[in-house]
């Protein structure tokens, strides 16, 4: 049966996804065209281009898709196994190698040839003898058992010995043949200075870079330091530094320990800075504490300070300040028998000849606010004239009347002397004078007493007197006299010079008779309208 209805065309199959179906779908949307054309164009690459051969055959040519991310080789256990065996032996070979390369090094520089090439780098540099024993040297540390220096007569140091020493160093300079680094330093040492006696050569190099050390700076914890074998001072277990400080030379500074000087107590050290520097020794400041049983103590520091040309024969001189200390220490052991007391004010010069072992002359002049006298007989004599005054041992005070309390510290290679001291205690007792010490003991001097004339008047023995013509007017009993005998038994003329007969007294002559130089050059008579006797000429004026 025929009909004129055209038959229905079957769409493809491969369009079944690219368009919609159905009578009713007349328009697309632009989106829609773009998806249909990206379909085809994917579906034609998977089925690839027909093309034919040279050969004349036909095949599919398809396009290769590029992958969009790289895809791991698979590893196996067995492969894994082998990379890390490889590794451990490639990390094994360079702990070895780096091992090796150190446990060298170590052998080497502790080595007896590395050691004698830094004594004698040492030797070149200081022109000394230098010895070196036990020497470690470690990636951080360097350490040695002993260190000797020895120079000769010409020179002004004469040795320096240290012991245990140790030191922190750099690891970058332990491939170096000069150890460096922070500090190094020895637990004790001893150094020996003294006057050249000798013309010679110094080391062929003082330049710091030619040192074979190259630390920062070097300690010693305790140094006992010796000016000459009889030398009148020295300092016993200081803490010491020596660094190099550029153009200002080298720097020693010190701490703790004591500073020693003949005839005076030692010293506890507070502080000092030393420079050396062209043959020149800047005492920056040297400053000695109180010393004390305890350790405590209220008074400052003894400050000295000054320049020293290191030259034979040359004079030099040192300051020597203070404002508050112990007077019996000031003036020395001999003289703080007989004088104690405060200083609130002192000030002087330490002169000497560079060379010489002993001092030219100290001179201290000093202010106290207290002082006391003490042993000298006329005192106990004081008390059995006069025993309802308390004078048989006088105390002065300086007081809201501000009485003077002064004098010198004179101390000379013959002995040491107060000169012109000035004790008062308003209304009661009055000294002037001088007290001589020798180096032997032997003292001597003479004192000028000012007694109150009431204290003669009120007694019988005395009211004949002369001593009291024309005292009436100034209240006051004054005469001299002389002292001497020795620092264990002193002897004064005072009773014989107030009037009371004595079996105790000495001779007329001060001295006692002796035909000793040097007793006479320490001693004199009182110049001429004075009462102080210069301690230089005891004879001049007789």
């Amino acid at each position: 049966m025929s009909t004129n209805i055209p038959p229905r065309s079957r769409p493809p199959e491969d369009d079944s996804s690219s368009f919609p179906s159905g009578p009713e779908k007349e328009q697309y949307s632009l989106d829609e065209m773009m998806k249909a054309l990206r379909d085809k164009e994917r579906e034609k690459e998977a089925q690839g281009e027909v093309v034919t051969r040279s050969d004349g055959t036909i095949a599919r040519k398809v396009k290769r898709r590029k992958r969009r991310s790289e895809q791991p080789d698979k590893i196996t256990p067995e492969r894994e196994k082998k990379r890390l065996l490889v590794k451990v032996v490639i990390a094994a070979t360079l702990v070895l190698v780096l091992f090796l390369s150190v446990l060298f090094l170590i052998l080497m520089q502790n080595s007896k040839g590395h050691r004698d090439k830094l004594a004698q780098q040492a030797s070149e540099w200081s022109g000394a003898e230098v010895e070196l024993k036990g020497l470690k040297r470690m990636p951080f540390s360097v350490s040695l058992k002993e260190a000797n220096f020895k120079w000769d007569q010409s020179s002004f140091v004469r040795s320096l010995e240290l012991n245990t020493i140790k030191g922190d160093v750099r690891f970058l300079n332990y491939l170096g043949a000069r150890p460096s680094g922070l500090e190094i330093g020895g637990k004790k040492g001893l150094l020996m200075l003294a006057m050249p006696t000798t013309v010679g050569e110094s080391g062929e190099s003082l330049d710091e870079e030619e040192f074979p050390f190259g630390f920062d700076q070097y300690y010693c914890s305790s140094l006992d330091v010796l000016f000459g074998t009889d030398a009148p001072i020295g300092f016993s277990d200081v803490s010491a530094i020596f660094s190099y400080v550029g153009g200002d030379g080298y720097q020693v500074t010190l701490d703790e320990g004591a500073f020693r000087v003949d005839g005076w107590e030692e010293f506890p050290v507070s502080k000092g800075v030393m420079r050396f520097n062209d043959g020149v020794l800047n005492l920056v400041s040297l400053s000695l504490k109180h010393p004390t049983d305890d350790g405590i103590s209220l008074a400052s520091d003894l400050e000295l300070s000054g320049e020293v040309l290191l030259e034979p024969g040359r004079e030099s001189t040192l300051e020597i300040a203070t404002e508050k200390f112990p007077m019996g220490v000031l003036v020395g052991k001999q003289l703080s028998r007989f004088f104690t007391g405060s200083i609130v004010a002192s000030s002087g010069k330490v002169h000497f000849t560079v060379g010489n072992d002993y001092f030219d002359e100290v001179e201290i002049d000093l202010q106290a606010s207290s002082s006391k006298m003490m042993r000298l007989p006329f005192l106990a004599n004081l008390h059995s004239l006069f025993p309802d005054h308390n004078l048989d041992i006088l105390e002065f005070h300086e007081g809201i009347t501000k009485s003077p309390i002064v004098g010198t510290v004179r101390v000379k290679p013959e002995g040491v002397a107060l000169e012109n001291f000035e004790l008062s205690e308003k209304g009661k007792v009055s000294l002037k004078g001088s007290l001589v010490i020798a180096n032997d003991g032997r003292i001597g001097g003479r004192i000028e007493i000012f007694i109150n004339r009431f204290y003669l008047s009120s007694q019988d023995r005395f009211k004949n007197s002369p001593h009291l013509v024309g005292s009436d007017t100034t209240g006051l009993v004054n005469f001299s006299f002389d002292v001497g005998g020795t620092i264990d038994e002193p002897t004064d003329t005072f009773l014989q010079v107030i009037g009371v007969d004595s079996t105790t007294l000495p001779s007329d002559n001060p001295t006692g008779g002796t035909e000793d130089k040097t007793w006479e050059n320490l001693l004199r008579p009182l110049e001429e309208g004075g009462l102080i006797p210069d301690p230089l000429n005891p004879l001049e004026g007789e």
